[in-house]
């Protein structure tokens, strides 16, 4: 009996979603130059690829990572700035994540701005 009551409170109660930021990132950006050296004066930007919904944005840190807890099974725009570079927008999906492999990893090369490096 003592089993029973158990199993219907456990039917009972429905499963609340985690926490925006709880567990690994959904999505993590890092921006490098041409030759792959992070850009640690980067901003990036996420938002839906569709226009429902709100942008997140983000500094880089150090190495020129930006992570993002992320609606999955959406299409995203992700737009990297970095001064004296030309900004740049890549589009991508996340899936719905799977235990091995959680978080997706994009790198972004950023081209320097024309002039930007001129004597």
């Amino acid at each position: 009996m003592l089993t029973l009551f158990l199993l219907v409170l456990g039917l009972g109660r429905t499963a609340t979603p985690a926490a925006a930021d709880d567990g690994p990132p959904t999505l993590i950006v890092q921006v490098v130059d041409p030759v792959n050296i992070p850009l640690p004066a980067s901003d990036v930007t996420v938002k839906p690829a569709g226009g429902n919904g709100s942008s997140k944005s983000s500094h880089v840190d150090g190495n020129g990572y930006a992570k993002f807890w992320l609606e999955p099974g959406v299409k995203y725009v992700i737009e990297a700035k970095s001064p004296g570079f030309n900004s740049k927008s890549q589009k991508v999906s996340i899936g719905q994540p799977k235990p091995a492999k959680p978080t997706v990893q994009v790198q972004i090369k950023l081209k320097p701005n024309e002039g930007s490096f001129a004597q």
